[in-house]
């Protein structure tokens, strides 16, 4: 199986995606190149190529591939270096040279995603979203934060399947409305029961489903949503400079899922039009959804991802690579849970003496 790499007509280095200017950048010579000049120029080589019969495809030094312990292992052209990469791996690169590898094979016949959308938040954005996602935890390790541990932070394309359809349906709610009066000495209390009926029609694009077994559904839902307006054609360019998985987990076993957060979804937009304030409480008794006109599309989302090993347990991070909304877990560090602890405890004694010395002196006074 061959690998993709994007080479920088000028000075021959490998390109990598520029989040920022989101353009292929050449870390070497500091070039930039738009992704459509960048393909009229492999065109224009191409063609050139072709009525020259110059064989630079042949002539150029291909990735080769072999099994060893399971996975699959690529020799870098660049340097001669092993890449062990597993079935899901689409982008990475060598651990020697930092080549970035894109692996076509892994992104094309049913394995090629329908749309991608490009990392907008770069990595030193995202370390700083991580700092400024650390402050005011005064529970925190000093030294979980260290610079180092950043540094380990990865771009990856995480892959989704986006859930797309035309939602009918109707839903039945019970609102209760309290009157209270009083009539002499009396006091009165009624209450009025009424059957709510609901239907509507709900449009709903791009719901999203991680096809990844490695990721966290729990992380992932919580640093959704994403923007998929700015969602673009898949092209094999944007994966440059980043990790990125192939899904391994079907768009059959991920609907379940889409049709519960559908009809979730639309179950909450008719009950708001139910408990609009005329009731005392709007309970739900049933309902039911019939999606219509579904699609589904293969897409890759931007995830910045660091995993910090820390007294000898894993805390993993997530970041949308379009929104910067983060996720994550801390450790609590023993040494100034006990010092907070104490201070606290020295506040409660302090206030306890303050109100012994009061009643010392009301009862002086009496």
């Amino acid at each position: 199986m061959g690998v993709r790499e994007y080479k920088c007509p000028c000075c021959g280095g490998n390109l990598v995606f520029h989040s920022e200017l989101q353009k292929l950048h050449c870390p070497f010579c500091e070039n930039d190149f738009e992704l459509n000049t960048f393909e009229e120029y492999e065109k224009a080589v191409e063609r050139a190529e072709e009525k020259d019969h110059y064989e630079w495809k042949r002539s150029a030094v291909e990735w080769k591939e072999r099994k060893k312990d399971g996975e699959r292992v690529y020799i870098c052209p660049s340097c001669g270096g092993e890449i062990e990469a597993d079935d899901t791996t689409i982008a990475t690169e060598c651990p020697y040279c930092g080549s970035s590898a894109i692996l076509p094979g892994q992104v094309s016949g049913k394995y090629k995603p329908d749309l991608v959308i490009p990392f907008k938040v770069s990595k030193k954005e995202a370390q700083d979203i991580y700092k400024g996602f650390c402050k005011g935890k005064g529970l925190l390790p000093k030294d979980f934060t260290d610079e180092q541990k950043i540094s380990g932070m990865k771009g990856v394309y995480v892959p989704y399947w986006l859930f797309s359809c035309v939602a009918d349906g109707c839903a039945n709610y019970e609102g209760t409305k309290v009157t209270r009066w009083k009539s002499g000495n009396k006091e009165y209390v009624k209450t009025d029961h009424y059957m709510l009926l609901r239907e509507g029609q709900v449009s709903f694009d791009h719901v999203p489903v991680d096809g990844s077994v490695l990721m966290d559904d729990t992380y992932m839902e919580s640093i959704e949503p994403y923007n998929t307006e700015e969602a673009v054609p898949f092209e094999e360019a944007y994966l440059s400079g980043f990790d990125a998985q192939k899904y391994d987990v079907s768009v059959e076993e991920c609907e379940p899922r889409a049709n519960e957060r559908i009809k979730k979804s639309f179950e909450d937009s008719l009950r708001k039009t139910a408990n609009d304030g005329r009731y005392a409480a709007v309970v739900p008794k049933e309902s039911k959804v019939t999606c219509r006109d579904g699609k589904v599309q293969y897409a890759l989302l931007p995830v910045w991802v660091m995993d910090i090993d820390y007294s000898g347990k894993q805390y993993q991070y997530m970041i949308n690579g379009q929104t910067g909304k983060i996720a994550g877990n801390f450790p609590v560090s023993s040494g100034q849970l006990m010092k907070r602890s104490a201070i606290m405890f020295a506040g409660s004694t302090a206030a306890m003496f303050a109100v012994l010395n009061i009643v010392r002196l009301i009862l002086s006074l009496t």
